[in-house]
């Protein structure tokens, strides 16, 4: 009794894993279906960023003023929790578009958010202040990824290399599935390192999440190879 148990327990977690690793590199093999699902995610996350941006200046910050009742984290929790329901749905639950809507988003609805300011107040929000870097222990911990670039246009130093991989990655995605798959494999598991560091407040666990996270990704990445090969 107990050798059958214990081989249909092997054979039920060799096929989640072997259910893990394909899913790893299964690729949508039809261009067409490819660049749909690509042009839904980025449609989706391109939206999404702008109405929030806007509802998060007037509702959240000033008129309704939500962030006195609900307090700044909870926001940005349904915040996230929003986009990440509506790329699913858009992307039909594509990982990487998710992923990558994420990053999009946390620079584009930043930049409606202070647009819109701007709008509102006549004056050009730029340097922000650098509140980022006392609210997100992964900014610190990099340098300070919230403090302004010393020129024109003043915005986060974040932006630039954040807008500068979601092109990259927006870019190669459109190329393909297999270079979509390659670039959220390189970009993903960092990025997703420095969100998860804005969950904690203690720089150590901040910077033992950065190490971690990648680490752990970028080794199922290296068992994905072996599996391929296998």
């Amino acid at each position: 009794m107990i050798d059958y148990l214990s081989r249909q327990f092997k054979s039920i977690w060799n096929k989640l894993k072997d259910l893990f690793l394909k899913y790893g590199i299964t690729i949508e093999k039809d261009p067409k279906n490819h660049r749909k699902t690509l042009r839904r995610g980025l449609l989706a996350a391109l939206i999404y960023s702008i109405v929030y941006g806007i509802y998060e200046y007037f509702v959240v910050y000033h008129s309704v003023r939500l962030v006195d009742i609900l307090g700044a984290e909870i926001n940005w929790v349904i915040m996230y929790v929003g986009l990440i329901t509506v790329v699913a749905i858009a992307s039909r639950f594509s990982i990487e578009q998710i992923v990558m809507g994420l990053l999009f988003m946390a620079m584009f609805e930043d930049f409606v958010f202070w647009m819109c300011q701007w709008a509102h107040t006549g004056t050009y929000p730029y340097p922000a202040g650098n509140w980022w870097d006392s609210y997100f222990a992964s900014f610190r911990v990099l340098g300070g990824l919230g403090k302004a670039i010393p020129f024109w246009p003043y915005v986060p130093f974040y932006y630039l290399p954040g807008f500068a991989i979601v092109t990259i990655f927006y870019l190669a995605s459109y190329k393909g599935a297999a270079t979509s798959r390659i670039a959220a494999w390189v970009i993903g598991p960092f990025f997703l390192a420095i969100i998860a560091g804005t969950l904690v407040v203690n720089d150590n666990v901040a910077r033992i999440i950065l190490i971690a996270v990648p680490f752990s990704s970028y080794a199922y990445a290296a068992k994905l190879l072996n599996y391929i090969e296998t």
